[in-house]
């Protein structure tokens, strides 16, 4: 098993496919995780880990398996980005950030490689039943019930296989990411902070 929190992880993957001669027709970028705090108070080298999970490895992954693709005329990638890409997030700074560097990253590589048959669509869950919450250390700041790993998993490969270059996962997702377009930048970030701050512990 390669760990993608270092940076021989994509190269070690690829040589297991490569030396067996699995070719890979579908390519999901899941990997990632989060970390909620305070941005001074959170470990940096979680911090730099979680942008090695999140971003790099992501751009590694996906280069060393795109020109096998692009060879065979054919090949679909979903890259995993999130909710949290559509506005500022405070509390969980780094990881909101990571997630819009995923989406923008797969809409312009989607554009790039659609000639040559190779298909990339973003997907954008919100808050869906994983361990995300217990890594991040982060509680589940949103009332709605999250959504089944297996239903967001659906969404995202329906999406592909239409030929959408992004998709979010559930309809109140998504209106809450076109409400935030309609709103100052600068407003967003003070709502989503005083959401997500986190609660003093009782003495």
């Amino acid at each position: 098993m390669a760990d993608l929190a270092q940076p021989e992880g994509p190269e070690q993957i690829f040589a297991f496919t490569e030396e067996r001669n699995i070719a890979i027709d579908l390519l999901v970028n899941n990997a990632g995780f989060g970390a909620y705090g305070e941005f001074s108070k959170v470990r940096v080298e979680k911090l730099i880990e979680m942008t090695q999970v999140n971003v790099s490895a992501v751009v590694h992954v996906t280069h060393l398996y795109l020109s096998g693709m692009i060879a065979r005329g054919s090949g679909d990638i979903l890259i995993v980005a999130s909710t949290a890409a559509f506005q500022p997030v405070p509390y969980i700074s780094t990881y909101a950030a990571t997630k819009v560097f995923d989406l923008h990253f797969a809409e312009g590589l989607a554009e790039e490689v659609r000639q040559y048959g190779v298909r990339v669509c973003a997907l954008c869950p919100g808050s869906t039943e994983t361990e995300f919450f217990q890594v991040a250390g982060q509680r589940n700041h949103t009332r709605r019930a999250p959504e089944t790993a297996e239903k967001v998993a659906h969404v995202g490969l329906a999406a592909l296989a239409a030929g959408k270059t992004s998709v979010i996962s559930g309809f109140k997702n998504w209106l809450g990411a076109e409400t935030v377009r309609m709103v100052p930048r600068r407003a967003v970030a003070r709502i989503t902070a005083g959401i997500f701050r986190p609660k003093e512990k009782p003495a």
